[in-house]
């Protein structure tokens, strides 16, 4: 069956579009994921460029998801609160993929990074989506999400205290050897 030239261009050219988005939010994410680990060894302006430009790629790709291809009003949705939950949630989503990679670099670090950044990143997103809870059951998920990552600092801590010295030298990559 041969197909509508006319046709297949609009449909490729929207498909392309919505690929360039998508990769757009996965590249701010691992810009954020990256500088924020790498924040860990020392605030310094290159990891703090590649934060800010994360920040901005993730925004500007998730509000086109959502405001052009979800076709979602911004009226309705609330920019300012839209992008503010996304900032946050891309963050914590960030912390926690920075710190579960460079968790054998960091382990005290990351043993931070990761809980706090999935608890932030859950209530962002429950914002977000404008999940409706009452007061009593955000109250609920506020403390099991802390109650949560607290344990979970305290396991992921006992398991960095307990990582063989020889993997700890021998992880693969150094940051420290070359210039941000």
């Amino acid at each position: 069956m041969k197909e509508n030239k006319e046709h297949s261009r609009p449909r490729l050219g929207k498909l392309i579009s919505k690929y360039l988005v998508f990769v757009g939010m996965f590249i701010g994410a691992g810009f954020i994921s990256g500088s924020i680990v790498h924040l860990g060894e020392g605030i310094n302006p290159w990891d703090i460029s590649i934060l800010v430009i994360g920040v901005m790629l993730f925004l500007a790709s998730t509000s086109i998801q959502e405001f052009v291809f979800n076709k979602r009003s911004i009226k309705e949705s609330g920019i300012l609160k839209f992008l503010l939950y996304s900032l946050v949630l891309s963050l914590g989503v960030g912390m926690a993929s920075g710190g579960t990679q460079h968790f054998i670099d960091t382990p005290g670090y990351s043993s931070y990074l990761i809980p706090i950044g999935l608890g932030l990143g859950m209530i962002a997103f429950f914002l977000k989506e404008k999940e409706v809870f009452t007061a009593k059951k955000w109250l609920q998920m506020i403390l099991i999400i802390i109650v949560i990552s607290i344990s979970s600092i305290w396991l992921l801590g006992q398991i960095g205290d307990i990582l063989p010295e020889s993997l700890l030298q021998n992880q693969g990559h150094d940051h420290n050897s070359h210039a941000h």
